[in-house]
């Protein structure tokens, strides 16, 4: 049985809210915009990487002359944008854990940038879950880098070991074992067993107040 933890950090994109088709359809729209094309087998290849990674790792494999930093800034709008339009959906099982959560502490910790991460959550109706949002645009460097969950626990108020991280990547799960949190993988069904016991302990239990 997992313990329960004392706050729970969340990855956003396809743990949180499932938003593949979505990410995919901006990086299509942005790299339309300078004649190319990204195969959507390179980019569910390299799920969990920041955009400018993404990018840049697509640049160095197809010697494509593309102007990276404006790709960037074209997906980051065109996210941001279809995000607003409702282009996105929660992730049944682990939304359901963080309703169940209440007015527990609570955080969102993204590889995305802070515009994005901000329109999806509006999006998929869940931001008022959370006490914070941590961002690309808050730390020096992405996941694997453990900064971002080790500053989600930080303005949580709780010790890094006494949190829990639900991540969807490798790059999250490095995170948050250099992080010192334990974490489950949603990808896993033990770890979706996990979600699923937890939040039915939290059922059972006295409700948590709702977030005010």
């Amino acid at each position: 049985m997992t313990p329960m933890p004392k706050a729970l950090i969340f990855d956003c994109d396809g743990t949180l809210v499932l938003t593949g088709d979505l990410h995919f359809d901006a990086f299509t729209e942005a790299f339309a915009r300078q004649g190319a094309a990204l195969d959507r087998g390179f980019y569910h290849a390299r799920g969990g990487l920041a955009r400018q990674g993404l990018i840049s790792e697509w640049v160095a494999e197809t010697g494509a002359g593309l102007d990276v930093a404006r790709a960037v800034q074209d997906s980051i709008d065109a996210a941001a944008r279809l995000a607003r339009a409702g282009q996105c959906a929660p992730n049944p099982p682990v939304a359901a854990l963080a309703r169940a959560w209440g007015a527990r502490p609570s955080a969102v910790a993204s590889n995305g940038e802070a515009v994005v991460v901000e329109a999806i959550l509006g999006g998929a109706g869940l931001r008022d879950l959370f006490d914070t949002v941590v961002t690309l645009c808050d730390v020096p460097a992405p996941k694997p880098d453990p900064a971002m969950f080790l500053l989600a626990a930080a303005r949580l108020g709780t010790a890094p070991a006494d949190c829990l991280v639900l991540e969807d990547s490798a790059q999250g799960m490095e995170a948050a074992r250099r992080a010192g949190i334990p974490a489950l993988d949603v990808r896993e069904a033990p770890a979706l067993a996990a979600v699923a016991a937890l939040t039915q302990r939290l059922a059972a239990a006295t409700p948590a107040l709702p977030r005010l």
